[in-house]
């Protein structure tokens, strides 16, 4: 993986666009990037980290939208363009995060999306390959198979990142290594097994209380004592005893059932010959009573012969009273309707009532005729009533419109002071002013911040300093202290050669060690540091403040923005106030066209209908005649044909009835001929009420069938030559009790034994299950809990090395192979790093402790006791390392370009030549290195330079040396 070309614009401390072609330094192969501090040298990796990655390591990891640049007005863009090859290809791929900025139309502000497009190089062409930020991670993954972490430590070995690697304690160590080799997995997996094994330990411990509770269930439930080992022959043995049980117990009851099957044959027969004998005595006594009611029965059945001849009459009877009854009526109908017809026409009726029905049928039809004329000419009249009144209220809305219109008119014409578009103006030049206001505001509140933060890091400098020149006096004022406790009995001293030391100085103070110098200018320098990134910042922000001194205060412009809106709020109110009148003076022009249409429109209805009223009530007043109204009339014709009608329907209905009436009394007489009767009173005497006549019907056929079967039971076969003596029925009956009781004990008695011996069984059973059962779980578990206490480190792991820290210790020795390549050759064979083989003791993890093995005293070392210089080769070793083996992990990509972000300040000549000996062998195979230092030495060394600067606006540029 090779980068090429990086743009970057609005990035960071990069306002305008800075373009890095990294392809200028193939032929030098080490490139520097130099600048003071806090002119944004790693903000160039940022850049890069960002495009790969969408993230960026100085910004909080994630936080992708804190890069763009502060220095950007709201409608300058952030971008990042980054190209790269990788696997033979060459991509380009373009980011730029979320970020406010103005609406392209209208006013106000509006969001704009992170977008990112990834492109690949095809016959001098970018062809589109991803535009969407989930597709172009994805395909950037497979481009480029590292993660974010794994990128930082393998091409851009960041400040204070290699050299804390080796440093590092051993559950530092392994969550870096976590993190790059993913072995996460690999706990997860130990946490997996171990949950296993407890869950299988807790079934375990369940299954064998639920044996044991099965097994006191079973002792208490066969009432025997309790086995001092319950195994299968105790088992066995309880069920056989229980077998036994139930075999006796069943031949008891299959005797106690014979012996009751027999009771109940004898007790059966002596209750059918009782039987059969009360049968016989109660037949003999019912057919005795039946035969002395013959007499009194052969009466009841005449009278009711008698009366079922007398219902066959009663019909003819019903119809002659009902034609006499229908007679007197007819007759005084007729009457009612002579009298009607006398009152209703005045007179008495002609000979020929139907020809006088006609007459005023005809007469009637003539009314009905001009009944309609009569109704139109009032609907006529209230129509034209109806249109004068319409005419009234038209005229009058007339008058209305015509002042309403006047008035909308006056407020079209006046005139407006101050149109909407020019308060809208205004206020928007005070909103842009307010703006310059509150970041001046601000600006001046982050510049006291600034300022006491210059003053704390001043005396955190002046501190640093002081401590850092009290060592370096007391180390002087201890050498001859120094000297003297390196002496030894029988060799020279140093300083004078003497091999006797009669008084050997001593050390006057805790003596000073080259760490404690080493931390003392390491403090000093990220005071300095830290003071001149203060330094720079008051600068940045009093240009800022003394840039905006001309813009009014913020209360003022707060006041005036208030008293614009009330300006453009009454403009567009009066404006809004003009459109309204305009609109109403078109719709009341409108609405008034239509009334004086609407006007003539009712004058000339209002003639046309006087005109159809004075046709009209000429013809409706000859109908009428005397009547006040031609409906008046028709109600006197109607009344007259109605007493006509109903008289001579009465006539006839008279007449009908007489005749019906004859017909029923000849009927009558013919069937009380037919059926015996002399006359109406023979036949009234004999009829009977219909209950009486069902009594008397039913009780003559109950006694007909009484007897039928009275004599049919006395002659049945079972009743024939029975004995005279009662049957004993009592004796089998008590018998046969005495045998069910003994049979019904015998089967609660094989019941309970049964229930005893299934309820065993089934314990038994339930305990052979768990033991088979509990036997397969504890070997299962034996061999699972083996597993995973060897997983967790625990006996029978002798090494005490958990899975995931074995895995990791694998990668380390790698890692520390390839390291000691070069270390090797850096530190002219004397150092070898090595990984501690340690047995791991409570609370710590085994196998990933580094320790320095030293050629010249064969002994191992901590890496913490190297000097600075020692400790920054042995830190570079590593990490080249490190990086070698993430990659191989990585599909064995290669690393053409490589960025090291480190102080070498703390390096002496000697110690930095070795350090760039060993970058000058990285650049084999065309492989590029950047270094980001601020030391001057390195500038002398290194001609090809990047060189980023801060400009006077505040925001940085980059320029080029090669």
């Amino acid at each position: 993986m090779r980068i090429h070309r990086i743009e970057m614009t609005g990035f960071g401390p990069f306002r305008q666009t800075q373009v890095v072609d990294f392809e200028a330094f193939d032929d030098h192969g080490i490139f520097l990037i130099t600048g003071r501090t806090g002119a944004g040298k790693s903000s160039i990796l940022d850049a890069i980290v960002y495009a790969l990655y969408d993230s960026a390591p100085r910004y909080g990891g994630g936080s992708a939208r804190r890069v763009r640049s502060d220095h950007c007005t709201p409608d300058e863009p952030t971008r990042v363009e980054l190209v790269f090859s990788a696997g033979g290809q060459t991509y380009r791929i373009v980011r730029q995060p979320e970020y406010v900025r103005p609406k392209s139309r209208g006013e106000g502000l509006t969001t704009e999306k992170a977008k990112a497009e990834l492109c690949r190089l095809d016959g001098g062409q970018w062809v589109g390959v991803a535009s969407q930020l989930r597709v172009v991670g994805e395909e950037l993954h497979q481009i480029l198979p590292l993660s974010c972490d794994q990128f930082l430590q393998v091409v851009l070995l960041a400040q204070g990142q290699f050299q804390r690697f080796l440093v590092a304690s051993s559950d530092e160590r392994q969550r870096l290594l976590r993190t790059l080799f993913r072995s996460d997995r690999f706990t997860e997996y130990d946490a997996v097994m171990q949950r296993r094994a407890a869950a299988l330990r807790k079934e375990l411990q369940i299954a064998e209380s639920g044996i044991e509770a099965t097994i006191e269930r079973l002792v208490e439930h066969s009432g025997g004592p309790a086995p001092e080992t319950a195994n299968e022959e105790w088992l066995t043995g309880l069920l056989d005893a229980h077998q036994t049980d139930v075999e006796v117990a069943q031949a008891d009851l299959e005797q106690a059932d014979k012996e009751l099957r027999a009771a109940q044959d004898v007790l059966q027969q002596a209750t059918d010959l009782a039987a059969r004998q009360h049968r016989f005595t109660a037949a003999s006594a019912e057919l005795g009573r039946l035969l002395a009611e013959v007499d009194a029965i052969e009466q009841d059945r005449t009278r009711r012969d008698r009366a079922v001849a007398a219902q066959s009459v009663a019909v003819a009877h019903t119809s002659l009273r009902s034609a006499a009854t229908r007679a007197r009526d007819a007759d005084a109908e007729l009457g009612a309707a002579l009298t009607r017809f006398t009152e209703v026409v005045g007179t008495h009726p002609p000979e020929d009532l139907p020809a006088h029905a006609d007459r005023l049928t005809s007469e009637l039809a003539l009314l009905q005729a001009r009944l309609a004329d009569e109704q139109r000419l009032e609907q006529l009249r209230a129509g034209a009533e109806s249109l004068r009144e319409q005419l009234a209220s038209v005229t009058e809305r007339l008058e209305r419109l015509t002042q309403e219109c006047e008035q909308q008119q006056s407020v079209v014409d006046a005139p407006i002071e101050l149109s909407s578009e020019q308060a809208r103006h205004a206020l928007d030049l005070l909103r842009d002013e307010v703006a310059q206001a509150t970041r001046r505001v601000r600006a001046e509140e982050e510049l006291a911040t600034a300022q006491r933060e210059e003053l704390r890091c001043g005396r955190d400098r002046t501190a640093a300093s002081a401590a850092l020149d009290a060592l370096q006096e007391r180390r002087l004022a201890n050498y001859a202290g120094t000297l003297a406790a390196e002496l030894r009995e029988g060799e020279p001293c140093a300083v004078c050669g003497g091999v006797e030391h009669p008084a050997p100085a001593g050390l006057a103070a805790e003596p000073v060690t080259e760490e404690m110098l080493d931390e003392a200018r390491t403090a000093l320098d990220e005071a300095s540091s830290c003071a001149r990134a203060a330094s720079d910042r008051v600068v940045a922000l009093r240009t800022t403040v003394d840039g905006l001194a001309a813009v009014r205060p913020l209360a003022d412009l707060e006041t005036a923005v208030q008293q614009a809106q009330q300006r453009l709020e009454q403009a567009q109110q009066a404006e809004a106030a003009r459109t309204r009148a305009q609109s109403a003076c078109e719709r009341l022009t409108a609405e008034r066209q239509d009334l004086e249409v609407r006007q003539v429109t009712l004058q000339q209805g209002i003639e046309h209908a006087t005109a159809q009223v004075a046709e009209l009530a000429a013809g409706v007043e000859q109908a009428r005649g005397a009547a006040g109204s031609v409906v008046e009339r028709i109600e006197i014709v109607t009344g007259h044909i109605a007493a006509t009608s109903d008289l001579i329907a009465a006539r006839a209905a008279a007449a009908n009835a007489q005749d019906q009436l004859g017909e029923a009394a000849k009927s009558f007489d013919e069937m009380l001929a037919h059926h015996g009767f002399d006359d109406e009173e023979a036949f009234s005497a004999a009829r009977l009420q219909d209950g009486a006549l069902r009594d008397l019907t039913a009780r003559i056929a109950a006694h007909d069938r009484a007897r039928a079967g009275a004599e049919a039971a006395l002659a049945a076969p079972e009743l024939q030559d029975l004995p005279t003596e009662p049957a004993d029925v009592e004796g089998p009956r008590t018998a046969h009790a005495e045998a069910e009781k003994v049979c019904d004990a015998a089967k609660e008695h094989v019941g309970a034994v049964r229930k005893v011996a299934e309820m065993t069984g089934r314990l038994a059973a339930a305990i052979r299950r768990g033991w088979e059962g509990s036997a397969r779980a504890r070997a299962e578990y034996e061999v699972l809990d083996r597993l995973a206490k060897s997983l967790h480190g625990e006996p029978p792991n002798t090494r005490r090395v958990r899975l995931e820290s074995y895995v990791l210790a694998a990668e380390l020795d790698q890692i520390v192979a390839a390291a000691n390549v070069r270390l090797h050759e850096m530190s002219s064979g004397r150092y070898a790093l090595r990984r501690s083989e340690d047995v791991a003791t409570r609370g710590t993890n085994a196998g990933l402790e580094v320790q320095v093995m030293d050629e010249y005293t064969s002994q191992a070392r901590t890496p913490e006791s190297l000097s600075g210089g020692e400790k920054f080769l042995a830190s570079l070793a590593l990490a080249l390392g490190l990086a070698e083996v993430v990659t191989s992990r990585a599909g064995g990509i290669t690393l053409d370009t490589l960025f090291i972000d480190e102080g070498f300040g703390s390096l002496d000549a000697e110690t930095l030549d070795v350090a760039m000996h060993t970058l000058d062998s990285l650049r084999e195979n065309g492989r590029t290195i950047g270094l980001i230092s601020h030391v001057e030495t390195m500038k002398e060394r290194i001609p090809a330079q990047l060189s980023v600067v801060r400009t006077p606006a505040g925001c940085s540029a980059v320029e080029s040396r090669v």
